[in-house]
């Protein structure tokens, strides 16, 4: 049966066929229950406290794409990898995230969203790419996390198997690609299209995988997914032409059960006009919150005005920076918008969508609100800018 990890281009077909096996999250007709290193159930005081099953060999690749070490299946070939280079640099790229990104944004986000907003159900994130990292920095209570982007889907290699050079030059294929995120905090597009369309490193499950594990999660499972007519899922293999992956997680504790959904998805008004079960897919989840970051200020244009329009009539709260809905739109009549940080700028790419009207909001601020971390396009100047907009009851 078809294993969604995929081959280096060395190993033949046949090898593949030999060694790999399908795996899923629960639910799935294909399911391999993995019996060693797998949590079914805690007993506590006598009493058997039923948990989901956790993917340990899905958990385990993640792990070490992350530079964790793996509990069940650890790589033979590489017996010394506590003293990994690769596992010293992630560590050390992973404290400068939590010092200059997570921390701040962890404090932020506690002083200026408020509580019950944090909370909520479902996150959607279009033009995301792999970034797990924000979406769940500041939704981290999220049950469900729909990130969209241009990037295929991908699958894993098998780490735990693979010859030691050919693992260390996935991992650090995978170490290099988070670096924008990393230190500027958002994916450059052209980069990813490079980065995330090569023979080993074939897409953007990796990347969140690498994130969700860093975050101290457990991975349950992946599934792979199309969308029928009426945006239902229907599971499908990963050779065949996936729309989207969903990866089940839970925290380290096995209490709280989540899912970040990725979609390699075109969201021009072309696009999703002949395509209209994506949005049906979202909607599917009632009202959700929205972030937008980075977003190429695709939504100032008129080609994109279905998925703009889509996001302010089905949203409760939105975050985004100046890149994402022109700020023209948030009628005072239906949202109210607080702004954080500074406005001065856009940076040479994309001068021509400066806004005047948000450098009037910001000017006529009373009081300045600081953004702590740095985000978005304008980190280029040392200039963040945040809009938090809340619909009005």
């Amino acid at each position: 049966m078809y294993h969604p990890f995929s081959s280096s281009a060395k190993l033949s077909c046949l090898i593949l066929s030999s060694i790999f096996i399908f795996f899923s999250c629960g639910g799935s007709s294909a399911e391999v229950i993995l019996k060693k290193g797998t949590s079914d159930n805690k007993k506590v005081d006598s009493t058997i406290i039923q948990t989901p099953s956790i993917d340990t060999l899905v958990d385990d690749i993640a792990s070490i794409i992350a530079g964790l070490k793996p509990m069940v299946f650890t790589n033979k070939k590489i017996p010394d990898f506590d003293r990994l280079t690769y596992r010293v640099q992630v560590e050390k790229d992973w404290a400068t995230v939590v010092k200059h990104k997570i921390n701040p944004i962890t404090q932020w986000r506690k002083k200026n969203i408020p509580s019950e907003d944090q909370d909520s159900i479902t996150l959607f994130y279009p033009f995301a790419g792999a970034d797990f990292l924000y979406a769940n920095s500041f939704f981290p209570n999220c049950k469900n996390y729909i990130l969209i982007g241009l990037e295929p889907i991908g699958k894993f290699l098998r780490c735990d198997t693979l010859p030691k050079a050919e693992m260390l030059n996935y991992i650090e294929k995978i170490r290099s690609s988070l670096y924008c995120s990393n230190n500027l905090g958002f994916f450059r597009t052209e980069s990813m299209e490079k980065d995330l369309n090569q023979t080993t490193l074939d897409g953007t499950l990796p990347l969140i995988a690498f994130y969700i594990k860093r975050t101290h999660h457990l991975i349950r499972g992946i599934t792979y997914f199309t969308l029928d007519s009426a945006g239902v899922t229907v599971d499908v293999k990963a050779d065949r032409t996936p729309i989207g992956v969903r990866i089940d997680f839970c925290d380290s504790m096995q209490l709280k059960n989540q899912s970040v959904y990725y979609l390699s998805f075109d969201l021009s008004d072309k696009n999703l006009n002949g395509h209209p079960e994506l949005l049906s897919f979202a909607k599917g989840f009632g009202r959700h919150q929205i972030f937008l970051k980075a977003a190429s200020y695709l939504m100032f244009n008129s080609y994109f005005h279905t998925i703009r329009n889509y996001l302010l009539d089905n949203a409760g709260l939105i975050l985004q920076d100046d890149s994402g809905i022109p700020y023209r739109f948030f009628k005072t009549t239906v949202w109210d918008v607080t702004i954080f940080g500074n406005y001065t700028k856009t940076i040479d790419l994309f001068e021509h969508k400066f806004q005047p009207d948000l450098e009037e909001a910001y000017l006529k601020q009373e009081t300045s609100n600081p953004v702590p971390f740095r985000i978005g396009y304008n980190v280029e100047f040392n200039e963040t800018n945040l809009q938090l907009a809340k619909r009005k009851k």
